[in-house]
């Protein structure tokens, strides 16, 4: 009697090629295409005569025609290409359960399909525009079509799909003849132990059919031997473990379960071979066949050129697993529990792999897409784009579609410094800046060039590419001779900004424009590795752009200056576009990189440099331009449109410092003077959080309409305020008074810190008061003796008897017999997470710090003592002991301590 579909078997394996489209169909495009895909695209682009006579030696042409006639239907978009890869994933893993059950073990099929549907190794080639997934599928069907020639009544269906699956694979990959060899291997073995004369003809057959079938391509598949490889060599002896951890697990599966993982699954591929050889040894010496000879032929390629990688010996994966399977379900034999528990196990590892795969920037191929959107968002006319890496027809040109001409320096890499110079100079004749986008190597000349020649902006990077735009010489420039010391080995001597002069004589630069600043410096002693840091300040002094840098990034560190001699630094901050019209200040700092500690000069740590007016553009920029967390995009009356808000930091903290920005767009001037009133409510409309600021959007009179700007407004939280959402309302109000136009836009996160109002055991109890709202309740020390160099904890038991008004800092001195301070700590409580401010009547706080103790200590008799100050002012909260007198120095003494 026939099985019906819906008997359990077919139905669980549909819902598991229903599991493994889902996997591979998720985030199918969500990932930029790399190199190699690129590689796919651009070969399969051509028509088919120049694809076959263009093909490079080391690739084989069976997949590049695929995707020449798939591109014809369904286009060139980045999840049309990458489905081609899909379905043949998913089939693969159908025709592993297939193989399994056809060898004598269903179970066995069920598992694997189990274990290959949710592999991260082959979630990852489904969804790339490669012939790996095909080059598998054609594998495990050769494979079956092998096993049932040699055991089928009727073999003439067998031997014509062996001959299309089998001449599929090698017209695939080179590494496609490893299917012949292995079933050469298997027939090798079946002739000695079977004596099967007849199954042996029929392969035979079919395998010269296949060889005539490959002889058109086999002169130029020979010359791959020549082919000098694309890696740096390897350590041959790597690779059986290096195969058996991406077959099994992927690169994404997270520590420890990529080191525990791969032993299991060994111990279970042993276990699979020896259950399915005593099963039937056809089956387990196909199986074994399968694995072990490839990875035989790809050790002593290896050895001749070492040139390996996983993914080209990607049909060793399928056997690999089935054997696996077939260990699990020897298991199940012993103990059901066990074997159950296991395959779960591994399936929850693979399902985690996944989520890593999915969500881990670091895990994800280079982002063309990104890189490409970034410079087609913020050029202008007048850049030029160089590519200093991969040809960029491969990918960057499948995602950029600007106007800016796009020169490829390749040819570059090895040239002279005069040839580089030439051809800089050349690209960059007519333009006002470049973009420059390098990947694959190091920076080298052309970077040196730039960084000398041009002012750079800060990079971005998009998953190892690196995108940095210059400013090139060309326009006019305002500079002013200083002599202003940073330490005892620097003086910064002149500064030179670029830009236009505004009517009143400042410097006017429009938003979204590099702007160019060149400092010049003097070195009297070798230096330190110093950072630079430029700041944009508006006039009320809120900081609205901050870079740091090492001079020509790394290229010229401070500490490669020359004593004695001038220096130059050249740098670019680039205005973003919602930079509000009006008057700005740059600063420049210098901090040593090992320390972080600012240089302190005459003028502060922060150093004015220039005075600038900020402009609005001559037309708004596209909306990709503009980054808003919560666009909304929401008339306000007549003259605003309200495009979008977001929070900082997000969610809000009570007490914390937190911002609300909101974009606008001017549509006409703004009458009168109209203020914001901004209300944070819960849902049953009690206010949280409200302020009133005046609705300046900058200079109005300079603003174009359709400009867009953002403002920033101060948010200020109930302390007492709960973890939850909460709805953001906006009122606009105008002189007279008149109904306001309320805007209710979204909502927005807090999250408060939990609170506690009991104290179950205080260890020292104290009970001395700071101010008019906080005691102490008492203290622990760890350990009780400490001893010189070591580290003592303490543990300060505070609680709340009214609203504290002032933001404090708790310090914790240790003194000597002599009352002189030798050590202390000094943090806001929990680390800055509770804020005096912020706590309630009847809190109760439990304070931990660290006291670090000298190893120079000597033994002797110490005292601890704790309170408060006001980091400002450096006032200290008043100390009292439980009477009510009066602490000498406001401090708390706790108890005497005996250094060991």
């Amino acid at each position: 009697m026939r099985p019906r579909l819906c008997s359990r078997p077919s139905t669980v394996l549909i819902l598991l090629l229903l599991s493994a489209i889902a996997l591979r169909a998720y985030h199918l495009d969500f990932q930029s295409l790399w190199s190699d895909e690129g590689i796919s695209l651009l070969r399969a682009s051509l028509p088919l005569p120049q694809m076959l006579r263009e093909m490079p030696v080391e690739h084989a042409p069976g997949y590049f025609v695929l995707l020449h006639l798939w591109i014809q239907l369904v286009g060139t978009s980045d999840f049309s290409l990458r489905f081609l890869s899909l379905w043949p994933s998913v089939l693969a893993v159908a025709l592993a359960y297939r193989l399994a059950a056809d060898l004598g073990r269903q179970r066995a099929g069920l598992i694997t399909a189990a274990l290959l549907a949710c592999n991260p190794f082959q979630v990852w080639y489904a969804q790339e525009a490669r012939m790996y997934s095909w080059l598998l599928a054609a594998g495990l069907a050769s494979t079956w079509f092998l096993w049932r020639l040699t055991s089928s009544a009727s073999p003439r269906l067998p031997m014509i799909g062996y001959i299309i699956a089998t001449a599929g694979a090698i017209y695939l990959h080179h590494y496609g003849f490893l299917v012949p060899i292995v079933h050469a291997g298997f027939m090798a073995w079946r002739l000695w132990r079977c004596r099967d004369l007849a199954a042996v003809r029929r392969w035979v057959v079919v395998s010269i059919v296949i060889l005539l079938l490959y002889l058109p391509w086999l002169p130029r598949a020979i010359r791959v031997f020549s082919f000098p490889g694309w890696r740096s060599p390897g350590d041959p002896w790597q690779i059986p473990w290096r195969y058996l951890t991406a077959y099994t697990v992927g690169d994404p599966m997270p520590a420890p379960w990529q080191a525990w993982l791969p032993p299991v699954y060994l111990i279970l591929i042993v276990i699979g071979a020896l259950t399915w050889w005593r099963h039937k040894p056809a089956a387990g010496a196909l199986l074994l066949a399968s694995t072990l000879l490839p990875l035989i032929v790809v050790l002593a390629l290896a050895l001749r050129k070492a040139d390996f990688h996983e993914r080209y010996a990607i049909i060793i994966s399928g056997p690999l697993v089935i054997l696996a399977a077939g260990g699990i379900d020897g298991l199940r034999r012993v103990r059901l529990g066990m074997a159950a528990l296991l395959l779960a196990g591994l399936i929850t590892a693979s399902g985690l792999a996944l989520f890593h795969l999915y969500t881990d920037e670091t895990l994800h191929k280079p982002n063309f897409r990104a890189a490409a959107a970034r410079i087609q968002t913020l050029e202008k006319p007048g850049d030029v784009i160089l590519v200093d890496g991969p040809d960029p027809r491969k990918v960057f040109l499948h995602y950029y579609h600007g106007n800016a001409p796009v020169y490829d320096l390749r040819d570059l890499q090895d040239a002279e410094a005069d040839e580089i110079n030439a051809t800089l100079i050349e690209a960059t004749r007519r333009a006002h800046r470049a973009w420059e986008l390098l990947y694959f190597h190091q920076p080298g000349p052309i970077q040196v060039w730039l960084a000398t020649h041009a002012w750079p902006a800060a990079e971005t990077m998009h998953n190892g590419i690196r995108v940095t735009l210059y400013g090139l010489p060309g326009i006019p420039s305002r500079s002013r001779e200083l002599d202003l010391r940073f330490g005892p080995s620097l003086r910064l001597t002149e500064v030179e900004i670029g830009g236009e002069t505004s009517p009143t004589g400042d410097l006017k630069v429009e938003v979204g424009e590099l702007l160019r600043i060149t400092t010049r410096w003097q070195v009297e002693a070798k230096l330190p590795d110093y950072k630079f840091s430029l700041r944009l300040y508006d006039l009320p002094g809120r900081l609205w752009l901050s870079e740091d840098y090492v001079p020509q990034n790394w290229l010229a560190p401070t500490s490669a200056w020359i004593p004695g001699q001038p220096a130059t630094d050249r740098h670019g901050l680039l205005l973003p576009w919602d930079l509000p019209p009006g008057p700005y200040r740059i600063t420049m700092r210098l901090y040593d990189v090992t320390t972080e500690q600012p240089i302190e000069t005459e003028e502060g740590i922060d150093v004015p440099l220039a005075e600038i007016q900020v402009y609005p553009a001559a037309s708004p920029p596209p909306a990709e331009a503009i980054f808003i967390p919560s666009p909304v995009n929401q008339p306000a009356g007549k003259s605003l449109i309200l495009r979008g808000y977001g929070v900082s930091p997000d969610p809000l903290r009570p007490s914390h410092p937190g911002e609300l920005s909101l974009w606008w767009q001017i549509l006409h001037p703004l009458e009168g003077g109209p203020q914001l009133r901004i209300r944070l409510l819960d849902a049953g409309g009690a206010i949280w959080a409200e302020g009133t600021y005046p609705l300046t959007l900058g200079i109005q009179e300079w603003w174009r309409p359709g400009q867009i700007t953002r403002e920033r407004y101060l948010l200020r939280l109930d302390p007492a305020v709960k973890t939850g959402r909460y709805r953001l309302e906006l009122a606009l109000i105008d002189e007279a008074g008149r109904e306001p136009v309320l805007l209710s836009i979204g909502d927005i996160r807090v999250q408060a810190r939990p609170r506690r109002y009991r104290l179950w055991h205080v260890p020292n109890k104290v009970g001395a008061y700071l101010g008019e709202g906080i005691i102490l309740r008492g203290y622990k020390l760890a350990p009780k003796r400490p001893t010189a160099g070591a580290s003592m904890k303490v543990t300060l038991y505070w609680q709340a008897l009214a609203r504290v008004d002032g933001h404090y800092k708790v310090f914790v001195h240790l003194y000597d017999e002599t009352g002189q301070l030798r050590t202390q700590v000094d943090d806001f409580p929990l680390h800055g997470d509770a804020p005096t401010e912020s706590w309630l009547p009847g809190e109760v706080l439990i304070d931990r710090y660290t006291l670090h103790l000298p190893a120079d200590l000597p033994a002797a008799t110490y005292r601890l003592a704790v309170g408060m100050y006001d980091p400002v002012t450096g006032r200290r909260l008043p100390a009292t002991d439980a009477k009510g007198t009066p602490l000498p120095n406001n401090a708390i003494p706790l108890r005497e301590i005996q250094l060991r």
